[in-house]
């Protein structure tokens, strides 16, 4: 059995997949293998910022409601048009249409009285008032994204505002799920006999994945036959970098996977960690790169290992760096076995003062799925203590990676 911080220090230590170019439309979810800096600049010429009129704000610097300013329209621009050139007076503007030259600023159509082919200024306009300079948003040369981004939409409106048509990013893991348990059900409509339960693992990894931005690929629920097992595991092995697999790994009669793993050839790299829930949990690693977790079958050691484990191994092998957490103040004692990690369901508040709280939720057992309906982080409890007092700062994570990740 080893510590938590070794076992992740494993995960995190390998080498990111292989890259692909795609289009950066397309590229939203992925993670960036390039800097992308801008080549341009945004804007690309000085435009308004309002519908209004062009003017030079020293002709107005005078203006005020007792000696307004009157000046000639000396023509309008929209948006789309080319750039004009005016020789004083005022020039009419549309948003996001090129600044004339010979203005510098634009007053807002509602500050000022239009008459036909004048209008009234009662009060100056600050230099510069109301105009988007080029290059104002990006420069020439501005970083966009550097390498290990997760690439956001706001990633793709800025690549798309630069003209940016394609990036280079980490391929996503081509990930495999099996489940093993004689007692498992997969058919919703079949009555369970006694001795039988329903396959909640499977279901929840696939989706669990999915929502990460991954597409798992769901293998079949085996039965405790080892013969079976290796046959399926075989013929996944090529087409997967990761296989994760429930049940199977503990101490039992028909915990046959270290074995079966041993008999393919796998390096078995840690078999138990010091954590609860989840301790059984295995990683192995084939020689031909395939990343393999036996996952303890208890639902909650299932959700434990995929996202303090397999998570970790996903950010490492599309080079992001490692997750951090967010602190919160503990409500109520937690008392917890020294020496062992504990990952505990936990609901994360705002408190009268603005600073985060922490409320250990009833059903910590790792069968209970109940509690997960209400709980909206984990709560992580390190091996140094025996428990922890109201009060303390403890490290909370997300459940999932589109709440509240930083």
């Amino acid at each position: 059995m080893i510590l938590y911080e070794k076992a992740v220090a494993m995960l995190q230590a390998v080498n990111p997949l292989g890259t692909i170019r795609l289009p950066a439309q397309d590229a939203c979810g992925y993670v960036l293998a390039e800097t992308v800096a801008s080549r341009v600049q945004i804007p690309p010429f000085a435009n308004s910022a309002m519908d209004g009129f062009a003017v030079r704000a020293e002709d107005v610097a005078a203006a005020s409601v007792s000696e307004p300013v009157v000046l000639t329209i000396a023509g309008s621009t929209h948006a789309g048009a080319q750039p004009a050139s005016g020789e004083g007076g005022a020039w009419e503007i549309m948003t996001g249409a090129p600044m004339p030259s010979g203005y510098d600023s634009v007053v807002k159509i509602e500050d000022v009285a239009v008459a036909k082919s004048h209008v009234q200024l009662s009060s100056p306009v600050d230099m510069g008032s109301h105009v988007r300079n080029a290059g104002e948003d990006f420069a020439d040369q501005d970083e966009i994204a550097s390498v290990g981004t997760l690439l956001t939409p706001y990633h793709i409106m800025a690549l798309a505002a630069i003209g940016q048509k394609r990036v280079s990013v980490y391929r996503r893991p081509e990930i495999t799920i099996f489940n093993t348990g004689q007692e498992l059900v997969e058919d919703a409509d079949v009555t369970l006999k006694p001795g039988q339960i329903r396959n909640a693992n499977g279901p929840y990894l696939m989706a669990a994945l999915q929502e990460m931005g991954y597409v798992p690929r769901y293998a079949c629920a085996i039965a405790d036959e080892p013969e079976h097992f290796e046959r399926c595991l075989e013929a996944a092995l090529p087409q997967a970098d990761i296989v994760i697999s429930t049940g199977a790994v503990s101490a039992g009669k028909h915990d046959f996977i270290p074995d079966s793993l041993r008999a393919l050839g796998a390096d078995i790299l840690f078999h138990k960690v010091a954590i609860r829930p989840g301790k059984p949990i295995l990683y192995a690693r084939f020689s031909e790169g395939t990343h393999y977790f036996g996952l303890p079958g208890n639902p909650i050691s299932t959700a434990v290992g995929l996202r303090f484990f397999v998570k970790p191994l996903l950010r490492s092998l599309q080079n992001r760096s490692p997750e951090t957490p967010i602190m919160a103040r503990l409500l109520t004692p937690s008392p917890k076995k020294k020496g062992f990690r504990f990952f505990r369901k936990a609901y994360i508040s705002v408190a009268a003062g603005g600073e985060l709280q922490l409320q250990i939720l009833d059903g910590q057992e790792s069968f209970k799925i109940h509690p997960m309906l209400r709980a909206n982080g984990w709560a992580v409890m390190t091996e140094n203590a025996d428990g922890n007092e109201p009060g303390e700062a403890i490290a909370v994570y997300p459940l999932t990676s589109n709440q509240w990740a930083l």
